[in-house]
């Protein structure tokens, strides 16, 4: 591992985070009043500390304002509030129907539609379909049904069934990010059942089952297909069909005080699944391009291995508020028509006056939040090298790592994730990350030569208990800038 300015750079981030940390800890032991009339304290704000309000925090407040301005229109015009009634019907106001949209160029761009429903059948049950059309052609289709309550019980289940479509689909190397195309035509039905164990209801376990139906054909290149004694076709299932039996158990730990605006509490979870995957339906020579072997049919068969693997993943998330005790994280109507002056309605002139440091600890010093996740995945292979390709998990910006395009597989990763999230308007929230990610073939062989890091900054918008999306850059060093604008939360 190279110690230059490159590894250097990120923890200025972590800087920052720290920094925030003090500065809160040192203002509420400032604001605690002496005991006894006859006791005068007189405190002086260390360097570091006025670094921070008069420097740091007002320079990211500027560095989100080309974001925030647009969403500050669309939150002072009531734009988002608008759009919710908009989309919003039935009696209850319990079914939400609302387009879905991906402008990024290529064959990611999609039109969607989407349908959420709150007690469609039963009561406490939630329905949720999502339909995708893609630009060259392709399909997918997602439906979630959940019921709590079972049977007037403790207990709560589910049902998803995904579709899809995909002709620009691919696959990675285990260990490597080399991608190669593989058409994708699967479609996959889980069931889940599980209940609170405690009275506090933090506690829950669940488990679940799937049925997955693997149709992964040839892609329309020659040159595209790998055959390659490495990665053989007959053991990972490359270009056939197959399917795929998971069974799985999770434990988790939650008290967070909002879903998906939390500012204290943490997340603690234990997932594990049992793989079971029969023989592959194999794949003609002649759709490879190759000629059979001497004595062998026209189908290249399964290899023999055992294909069976064990997915395993530990979840971590703690949230530190830097805050006064009295405050809410989230603000007030009132709260955010104030703190938006920080933003936005200001010329040159004005800001000087506005962005007092007295002013930003009031309204934004005072709620801050400091988000952690750590994240270790890993695959066990029941034989080495039987496992089908798409069994390893990935590395990419969802993990997250949001500094890079591309994307890694491997059968063991880590990630830990840290964000400083300070709330810029009543539904937005400004963010600031750096996180750290490793791969591994085993458990045993992590090594910085495989060890990855990106930085950015940027916001999310979201309610107390709906996320609605977040744009951010990432970037890793001082280059490779990755654009990232969806509507699934940071983490998981």
């Amino acid at each position: 591992m190279c110690f230059g300015s490159k590894v250097l750079r990120p923890y200025m981030a972590i800087l920052l985070l720290l920094l925030a940390a003090v500065q809160a800890y040192a203002s509420e032991t400032s604001d605690a009043s002496p005991s006894g009339d006859s006791v005068e304290v007189k405190t002086s704000e260390p360097f570091y500390l006025w670094a921070f309000n008069h420097i740091i925090q007002p320079a990211l407040n500027g560095l989100i304002y080309p974001i925030s301005a647009p969403i500050h229109y669309t939150v002072k015009n009531g734009v988002l509030e608008k759009g919710v009634d908009l989309i919003t019907y039935g009696e209850k106001k319990n079914i939400m129907v609302y387009p879905s949209f991906n402008l990024k160029p290529g064959s990611t761009t999609l039109i969607g539609a989407n349908y959420r429903h709150r007690g469609i059948l039963l009561d406490q049950d939630y329905l949720v379909t999502q339909f995708a059309y893609y630009a060259n052609g392709d399909i997918s289709l997602a439906m979630r049904y959940t019921k709590h309550s079972l049977f007037g019980s403790k207990f709560f289940g589910g049902y998803r069934l995904n579709m899809l479509k995909d002709r620009d689909a691919s696959f990675i190397l285990p260990e490597t990010k080399e991608r190669f195309t593989q058409p994708d035509s699967s479609v996959w039905m889980t069931f889940r059942l599980g209940r609170p164990i405690s009275e506090s209801m933090n506690w829950n376990i669940e488990f679940w089952g799937t049925v997955r139906f693997n149709d992964a054909s040839l892609p329309d290149g020659q040159d595209s297909i790998l055959i390659s004694d490495k990665y053989p076709i007959q053991d990972r299932g490359l270009y056939q069909k197959g399917m795929q039996f998971p069974l799985g158990i999770s434990l988790f730990y939650d008290n967070l005080d909002y879903p998906y605006a939390p500012s204290k509490g943490f997340r603690i979870g234990l997932i594990g699944s049992y793989n079971f995957v029969p023989e592959y339906d194999g794949i003609d020579y002649e759709d490879l391009g190759l000629k059979p072997p001497k004595g062998e049919g026209k189908t290249l068969k399964d290899g023999g291995m055992n294909h069976d693997f064990i997915k395993t993943e530990f979840l971590y998330q703690h949230y530190f508020y830097l805050g006064s005790t009295g405050k809410q994280y989230i603000l007030s109507a009132k709260e955010a028509r104030t703190t938006r002056r920080f933003y936005t309605d200001f010329s040159w002139d004005e800001a000087m006056r506005i962005w007092r440091p007295e002013n930003v600890r009031n309204t934004l010093l005072e709620r801050r939040v400091i988000a952690i996740q750590y994240r270790l995945l890993n695959i066990w292979e029941m034989e080495e090298g039987g496992a089908p390709y798409n069994a390893f998990p990935t590395l990419n910006a969802r993990t997250p790592l949001r500094g890079y395009g591309n994307a890694w597989s491997s059968h063991h990763m880590m990630s830990l994730s840290c964000e400083y999230r300070w709330p810029v308007d009543r539904f937005v929230d400004g963010v600031i990350f750096n996180e750290y990610a490793m791969v591994s073939p085993t458990i045993t062989d992590w090594s910085f030569d495989k060890f990855y890091n990106s930085w950015g900054f940027g916001i999310r918008v979201r309610q107390p208990n709906m996320y609605l999306f977040r744009l951010q850059f990432g970037f890793h060093g001082l280059h490779g800038l990755n654009l990232v604008m969806t509507i699934a939360p940071e983490f998981k």
